[in-house]
């Protein structure tokens, strides 16, 4: 597999993932501004934390994408379906939703320096996980359909 095709999985990804954290009332779900509590962790504001949560959320969803893409290399080579890599990826995004919103519940949600990012209810919780699940399939899809037809 090209080394290309999980950088463009990886951005696909992110975009997919910030419009479900960004508007998940469509799924009757709250919505999260991670990106900008990922930079605000960083800068301590909020009013100029949109441009450093933009390059670190996007760094991690490209560096993630990579990641997912080797753990499929790993598998046997009867596991090269398209299908076979959606499904996995998707599993993936499910397995590291869970492990990212626990690391919310312990860590971010307990230190983190701007007040209204400390709280995080159940509906937060669930829209982490479904944006990483969408995560996970738009990824398993860029990789499993691009080195086909690109």
């Amino acid at each position: 597999m090209s080394d290309i095709y999980p950088l463009i999985a990886g951005i696909a990804g992110v975009v997919v993932m910030s419009f479900f954290l960004r508007r998940a009332r469509f799924l009757h779900l709250p919505e999260t501004e991670m990106i900008r509590a990922i930079g605000s962790a960083i800068t301590k504001r909020v009013d100029n934390a949109l441009l450093p949560g933009t390059i670190i959320h996007t760094a991690g969803g490209v560096l993630f994408a990579y990641v997912y893409s080797f753990l499929l290399s790993t598998a046997p080579d009867a596991a090269g379906s398209m299908m076979v890599i959606v499904v996995a990826c998707t599993l993936m995004g499910l397995v590291h939703g869970l492990v990212v919103t626990l690391f919310l519940v312990i860590t971010v949600a307990q230190y983190h320096p701007i007040d209204e990012f400390k709280k995080l209810e159940p509906g937060d919780m669930a829209a982490h996980v479904i944006s990483h699940i969408a995560y996970g399939l738009t990824v398993g899809i860029c990789l499993g359909v691009l080195p086909n037809y690109i």
